[in-house]
This record gives C-alpha cells, sequence and structure tokens, in this order.
C-alpha cells in the first residue's frame, strides 16, 4: 500500500523542483521565442508598427531626384546625346485623409497588440495543460509501478494460499488477471508519457524527438470567495481591446469617408537641367500649389460612408457582445476553479478512507477474516481513488490556468 506522506507529494507539484529542472516561467520564454505561433504573431505586430510608421510618413515633405539619357539619330545625320536630370518635393498642407489614415494605421496595430496577447495567452494556457499532464503522467508512472508491485505480491500470495488448499482457483486465476492488466496499463501509461513529452517539446519549439527536461510546477494559490476580486483585470482582455481597436478603425473608416468630401491642397516645387551637353545645360525651376475639390462621383461618395456608418454601429455592437462574453465566460472559469479546489479536499478524503480500509481489510483477510472477493474491491477502490487524486491534483492545475486564459493573461 502507498504510503500517505508519498501520495501528499503527488499533488505537489512544487516538491518536484530541482536542480536543473525547467520552471513555467522559463518554459514561457523559450515557448514565446521560438513557438511558430508565438513567432507569426510577433512578425504581424512587427508589420502593424512598420505601418503606422508609414501612415505617420504621409505629413512630411517628400523629395525626389530624377535623371535620363536618350541617344538619338536619323539617317545621314551623326547622333546627339540629350540629358536630364533634377530633384523636386512636395508638401501636404491640407489632406483630411491623412489623419483618418494614421488613425486606422494605430487601431491595426493595437488590434495587432491584441492578437499577439491572445496567442501568447493560449500557448500559455497549452504550455501549462502541457506541464500539468506530464507532471501527472510521471507521477501515474510512479504509482503504477506501485500497484505492479503490490498485484505481484497479492499473486504470489494467493498462490501459497491455494497450494496450502485454503484459496480457490478462481481467486489465483483473477489475480494473475489483474497483475496482466496493470502490466498491460503500465505500458499504456508509458506510452501516453511519450506523447505528452513530445507535445511538450513542440510547444518548446524543439525537436520531437529529444529528451523531454524535468519540470517544476508551483501549485495554484486559493481561490478567493467573490469574482468581483477581478472584474479590474478584464478591462485589459485582449478580446476586449481588439473591439475597441475594431471600433476605432470603423471611426477612421468614417473620417475617411467624410474627408473625400472635402478638398485637399498641396505644395510642389522642382528645378531641372536639362539639354544636350553634360553638365552644361539648360535648367528650369517651378514653384506651384494645387487645389482639388470632388464635384461629382455619382453617388459613390456618399454610399461608402454610409457603409462606414453601419460598420460603425456594428463594431459598437461587437463591443457590447464582447465585454458580455469575456466576463462571463471568466466567471465560469472562476466557479469551475473553485470546485476543481473543492473537489481536490473531497478527492482527499476519499483517498484517506480508502487507505485506511485497504489496510485494514488487508490484515483482515490475511488473518482469514475477510474473503478474497472483499479484498479484492478494496484494493480496485484504493487504485481508483489513488488516480482521482492524481486526477483531481491536475483538474486543479488546469482549472486555474483556464480562469487565468478566461482573464486575457
Amino acid at each position: 500500500m502507498l504510503p500517505l506522506r508519498v501520495l501528499a507529494l503527488l499533488l505537489s507539484l512544487s516538491a518536484f523542483a530541482r536542480a536543473g529542472a525547467l520552471t513555467f516561467e522559463e518554459a514561457e520564454k523559450d515557448m514565446l521565442a521560438a513557438n511558430p505561433q508565438a513567432v507569426s504573431a510577433a512578425l504581424d505586430l512587427e508589420a502593424a508598427r512598420l505601418r503606422v510608421t508609414a501612415a505617420r510618413a504621409g505629413f512630411y515633405p517628400s523629395f525626389a531626384a530624377s535623371a535620363s539619357y536618350t541617344r538619338s539619330g536619323a539617317q545621314g545625320l551623326p547622333a546627339g546625346d540629350s540629358y536630364g536630370y533634377g530633384f523636386s518635393g512636395s508638401q501636404p498642407l491640407f489632406s483630411p485623409s491623412l489623419p483618418a489614415a494614421l488613425r486606422s494605421a494605430r487601431a491595426s496595430l493595437r488590434s495587432a497588440e491584441a492578437a499577439y496577447d491572445r496567442a501568447a495567452s493560449a500557448l500559455r494556457y497549452q504550455l501549462k495543460s502541457a506541464f500539468a499532464d506530464l507532471l501527472n503522467a510521471r507521477e501515474t508512472i510512479k504509482l503504477s509501478e506501485e500497484t505492479l508491485k503490490r498485484r505481484a505480491e497479492n499473486l504470489e500470495l494467493i498462490r501459497l494460499k491455494y497450494q496450502a488448499g485454503r484459496e480457490n482457483k478462481a481467486a489465483l486465476l483473477e489475480t494473475e488477471a489483474a497483475l496482466k492488466t496493470a502490466q498491460w496499463q503500465h505500458a499504456r501509461y508509458g506510452k501516453n508519457l511519450r506523447l505528452l513529452e513530445r507535445k511538450l517539446n513542440r510547444l518548446l519549439g524543439r525537436s520531437a524527438r529529444s529528451e523531454a527536461p524535468g519540470l517544476a510546477l508551483a501549485l495554484p494559490p486559493e481561490p478567493p470567495e467573490e469574482f468581483s476580486a477581478f472584474e479590474q483585470r478584464l478591462k485589459n482582455h485582449h478580446s476586449l481591446r481588439s473591439a475597441r481597436a475594431g471600433l476605432d478603425s470603423a471611426g477612421a473608416s468614417v473620417d475617411g469617408a467624410k474627408s473625400a468630401r472635402l478638398p485637399e491642397a498641396s505644395a510642389s516645387g522642382a528645378y531641372r537641367w536639362a539639354g544636350s551637353d553634360w553638365p552644361a545645360s539648360l535648367n528650369s525651376w517651378s514653384l506651384g500649389a494645387s487645389l482639388s475639390l470632388p464635384l461629382f462621383s455619382a453617388g459613390r461618395l456618399s454610399s461608402n460612408l454610409s457603409a462606414a456608418k453601419a460598420a460603425l454601429r456594428s463594431s459598437e455592437a461587437d463591443l457590447k457582445d464582447a465585454e458580455d462574453a469575456v466576463y462571463l465566460g471568466a466567471e465560469d472559469a472562476f466557479l469551475s476553479w473553485r470546485e476543481a479546489r473543492a473537489y481536490l479536499d473531497v478527492a482527499k478524503s476519499s483517498l484517506d478512507a480508502a487507505e485506511a480500509r485497504g489496510w485494514l481489510v488487508r490484515k483482515q483477510y490475511l488473518a482469514g477474516q475477510a474473503s478474497y472477493f472483499e479484498w479484492r474491491n478494496v484494493e480496485e477502490q484504493l487504485i481508483n481513488e489513488q488516480n482521482q487524486y492524481l486526477a483531481a491534483g491536475r483538474g486543479l492545475i488546469t482549472s486555474h490556468a483556464a480562469f487565468i486564459q478566461a482573464l486575457g493573461e
């Protein structure tokens, strides 16, 4: 029978920390640096930042240099060269579309930031689940080894009783079958462990065939009584920030549609040399300003404005829906976390009772005061309770991780 002090360590995952063990914080850093999903989201974020820089550059003057060379001739005449080179520049004076474009780019940047946080939050949940699953699988292997040892001892005990004529053949055969089942189960646990190690390696951007590191994971904190303690943290949820960015982008589209009806003005200048002899050639220069005002567009401008306003109203509804969905999802995850914590106490009490009952019935069986079938049932119940206790510990960790993800973190 597995000692209670050992079972107490099966859930205390922080006790697994040892020299060289990979902590969750270290694994998270490695994952966000190497995981393809995280890398893709980071590159999208960088692209959005560069688009903001490009949109801001529209407010500043632009300059260009040009040069040309032509050699031409006609039959019976010598060929001639012509050159042209110069500089030009322009500066927007009044362009309502530029602020709208910059506002749209900034909204896209905030949306990309929210998308990166969403991807990172999902990956953190996957990583925490992988940690919990792998630690659970390793402890299940240890528990399975204890079970195999106990099954073998039970078989030897029943065989001696059978040879002495104190036990029937059915009990012997059942005990042999129980040992073989435990051996098969142990092999299956080993396979599941390998699959979980490959999953963790993939999350960390490592080769799936590499050996998984030792892990160290702290237990979740005790949940508070009320969900209201976390409501302020929901305001920075990536879904809400994405919805707000969508609303700002829709507002920028409305501004852009309005600006299409307004005049635009710009100033320009140029200095140019041209001729057939370089560098001694004629030069010219020009300075000027331009103004444009749309007069007729066959309803295109008004339709674009109406469509932009409709999209703005849709974005407002999306934001309201996101606020409700985020709050309800986080509250549900909080209640599941509390439920998992309460179930851990239930599993611990059931394990203590099964352990005490198993010890008593085993002593009674050895003393001839209990039947084999009663002892077998108690053994099965103890093994089930041990597995349930491990599962409850894993469930507590994953439920807390799901709650943190529901907070958008």
